[in-house]
């Protein structure tokens, strides 16, 4: 009877543990009913943020398509307005090249003209009046040509410079000028800036002489200007001068040089283009080589400053070739020209023009310096611009820097810098 008992005992807690592992499976369904239909409405709501997300990303495309077709239809409008300004460029070109070529054969080639074209005249003579000053091309009378000096060599046999126009742009106007310089020297009065562009004006008359400069006892940049004498001469067909003293001392064949003082003058005006191979001292010394007008200096980086050395020698081909070709913008830069007067040294003196005294004038890239010299006590200077007083200085002198300059000498003593686009 007790085993019995014991067995229904055993019954009843089996069933107990039964019925309650039935609840639990019950209500880990209904939880997991739950858990289920929270889910899908959860992602039901970001699918329906994603929709909303995708209209407005389709709108915002849609828009930006039409700003791009927009800016299409305005892109080639400026082009073609730029081709039709191309066109008439090229066709102004043509024309004054033809005008050029009739100028030649009636007559405006002449010895005396052709001399004149390149050379800058002395400081006014007593003769033509006035008062003491540079002369520059637009004081001359056309009716009334200059005379060639006796001394000035043969003309006749001489070469001349390529001829260019330059390309000026104006940003604040959209206004494009184009101006061929008189007598291929770049003798303007207006202010130096930096967007113009020169071209040649006639692809067959276009640069021919080349004269290299190198920095001095540089044995790397003696062998640079070697390869690049030697591609210009093999591959572009140029005729390559070298300065006396380099040429002696490279010994490069095909190399052309000059002889003294006198050779130079008449060589100096068949120089196209300067390419100079050091730094901003470097190109200081090209301007003073040329007395007068300078031709265009391509100035390869080679030395410690390069404020006026703008390339790298590494892709001389690639831009030298652009520059043989034509259409390359200029920085034009601003020279000072000074004339020295000597004093009258007797009361007869005294009583002629200073002018007969004064010397030939002295061209300065940087600037122009009066001091006291080997003299302990300050010099007094009067100060004069267009023959009016100015000041009076006492001092250990004055520096009369050219923007260019303002850099230089005149930084170091205190001055202000200046922009190159400044007429001063």
């Amino acid at each position: 009877m007790v085993e019995v008992v014991d067995q229904i005992r055993d019954a009843a807690s089996c069933l107990q543990n039964l019925l309650a592992t039935f609840k639990r499976l019950e209500e880990s369904n209904a939880l997991r009913v739950t858990c289920n239909g929270s889910t899908t409405s959860g992602l039901k709501a970001r699918v329906r943020e994603l929709e909303a997300q995708v209209d407005e990303r389709a709108h915002e495309t849609a828009r930006l398509r039409g700003q791009v077709h927009d800016l299409e239809g305005q892109i080639r409008h400026v082009v073609e307005q730029k081709d039709v300004e191309i066109a008439k460029l090229h066709a102004r070109l043509e024309a004054l090249d033809e005008q050029l070529k009739q100028a030649e054969s009636d007559g405006e080639g002449s010895d005396e003209w052709t001399h004149h074209a390149d050379t800058i005249p002395s400081p006014k003579s007593p003769h033509h009046g006035g008062s003491m000053g540079y002369q520059f091309e637009d004081d001359f009378d056309d009716d009334d040509p200059p005379v060639a000096s006796p001394d000035a060599g043969s003309p006749s046999v001489r070469r001349h410079r390529a001829s260019f126009s330059l390309l000026q742009c104006s940003s604040s106007d959209n206004v494009r000028d184009v101006f061929i310089p008189p007598h291929r020297t770049i003798r303007t009065k207006c202010h130096a800036k930096n967007n113009v562009q020169m071209t040649w004006t006639n692809a067959s008359r276009g640069p021919k002489t080349i004269l290299l400069v190198k920095k001095p006892n540089e044995p790397t940049v003696a062998q640079t200007m070697r390869e690049v004498a030697t591609w210009l001469m093999t591959a572009k067909h140029m005729r390559v001068f070298l300065e006396p003293v380099v040429h002696a001392e490279e010994g490069l064949d095909g190399t052309l040089t000059w002889t003294d003082a006198a050779d130079w003058h008449d060589k100096q005006h068949e120089i196209d283009l300067v390419v100079s191979f050091g730094g901003d001292g470097t190109v200081l010394w090209v301007s003073s080589l040329f007395k007068t007008n300078v031709p265009p200096v391509f100035s390869f980086a080679m030395g410690s400053l390069g404020f006026l050395t703008p390339f790298e020698v590494a892709r001389y081909e690639d831009h030298l070739s652009k520059l043989i070709r034509g259409g390359f913008n200029l920085s034009l830069r601003h020279r000072l020209v000074c004339t020295i007067v000597r004093a009258p040294t007797s009361k007869v003196d005294s009583q002629i023009d200073t002018t007969a005294n004064a010397m030939i004038p002295i061209h300065a890239l940087n600037e122009v310096v009066v001091d006291r010299g080997l003299g302990a006590a300050l010099v007094e200077l009067d100060c004069f611009c267009d023959d009016v007083a100015l000041t009076k200085i006492s001092a250990d002198g004055i520096i009369i820097a050219s923007p260019t300059g303002s850099t230089a000498y005149s930084l170091s003593a205190g001055g202000s810098m200046t922009h190159p686009r400044y007429y001063l």
